[in-house]
């Protein structure tokens, strides 16, 4: 999509700030963002290539979200692909819990079974993560207030203050899911480096015959849901010269939120209910307790967790040109609406 927006110098402040949730998501020349669908290969594990289609440049190592996982890292034999799982016909009966990170389970049926904790992570692997993306246009207000104070002598004076806020003129969010694959493309267990031996294979199926080995009263095992295809670094930069582009001239921030990016199995002991209870947190934090327990608490978790990190791609099935080539009307109109709606990208 060429880049049509005009630019200004006028242009205040840029803020690129990633969303404390912000999902794993990288662009490289072995993935495409190709426009057309890209249904996983049943002959082999590799992304699907078209002839139309020119990579885009990787993103430098500041580009990339603070939490993203290369799998490139991973032996290919330790690496489960979608088109390698056999089908199966019931779903996890394991009890769940929701949230706006995915769903936890404190089931004692996935504890010590291997195969319950296999079914349980296939079963919640087939809902696709969700993304937004936050545009938001802003400007500070500067006014002046009356102050009382009390001079040396005693006595009681005003002033005037100097006071400043920030007037949000809109807000409104994106929903990209739509252009997320359904369907899940493949899972790795990468090592944490202190943890990897030369050598060394940790697959999925290993990652979870430990955790269920283990006879811990607290433990925990966590699958990462990450998203291939897009550079959202230069997303922002688009959006914010597409923002431009209406005449707006005052503060620009651009972020993104997530949803569904986590699937959590934890113990089912009570003392693992007890840690992990919202309840528990607030009253250790406005007890001040937490500066006891805290230690305690955060230690117990690092001993019962897996040694590794578990997470699953999901690719994007078209280009990020291609998003703001259907979608670039829609947001300019919000922008010029001052809209604080939330809208559904436009997929063709």
């Amino acid at each position: 999509m060429a880049n049509n927006y005009n630019t200004s110098s006028n242009f205040t402040t840029e803020h690129y700030p990633w969303s404390n949730t912000s999902i794993g998501i990288v662009s490289g020349d072995s993935i495409p963002t190709s426009d057309k669908s890209m249904p996983l290969s049943k002959q082999d594990h590799e992304l699907p290539t078209y002839d139309t289609f020119t990579a885009p440049s990787a993103p430098g190592i500041g580009d990339l979200p603070p939490n993203y996982f290369d799998i490139s890292i991973v032996p290919n034999g330790a690496i489960l692909y979608n088109n390698q799982v056999t089908p199966y016909t019931e779903v996890s009966k394991a009890e769940i819990e929701r949230n706006k990170k995915g769903v936890r389970s404190f089931d004692p049926l996935i504890d010590q079974n291997p195969d319950q904790l296999w079914l349980y992570f296939m079963t919640y692997l087939n809902e696709k993560p969700q993304l937004k993306v936050n545009i938001k246009g802003s400007y500070t207000e500067y006014y002046t207030t009356t102050e009382t104070y009390t001079d040396s002598d005693g006595n009681t004076q005003t002033r005037d203050v100097q006071q400043s806020r920030t007037v949000t003129e809109f807000h409104f969010s994106v929903d990209i899911s739509p252009y997320i694959c359904n369907q899940w493309w493949r899972v790795a267990v990468v090592p944490l480096t202190k943890a990897v031996n030369p050598g060394e294979m940790v697959t999925f199926r290993d990652a979870l015959e430990q955790y269920t080995l283990s006879r811990k009263k607290i433990k925990e095992i966590v699958l990462q849901k990450q998203l291939l295809g897009w550079n959202l670094v230069e997303l922002q930069r688009q959006l914010i010269t597409l923002v431009l582009s209406t005449g707006y001239r005052n503060d620009i921030c651009i972020t993104y939120s997530t949803f569904n990016q986590e699937i959590v199995a934890r113990s089912s002991s009570k003392l693992s209910r007890f840690a992990n209870s919202s309840i528990v947190r607030v009253l250790c934090c406005i007890s001040c307790l937490c500066i006891i327990f805290g230690p305690i608490y955060y230690c117990l978790r690092e001993i019962g967790s897996t040694r590794d990190k578990i997470v699953a791609d999901y690719m994007l099935m078209k280009s990020a040109d291609t998003f703001l080539q259907f979608n670039a009307q829609m947001i300019a109109n919000a922008v010029k609406q001052r809209s604080y709606e939330s809208y559904v990208a436009h997929f063709a």
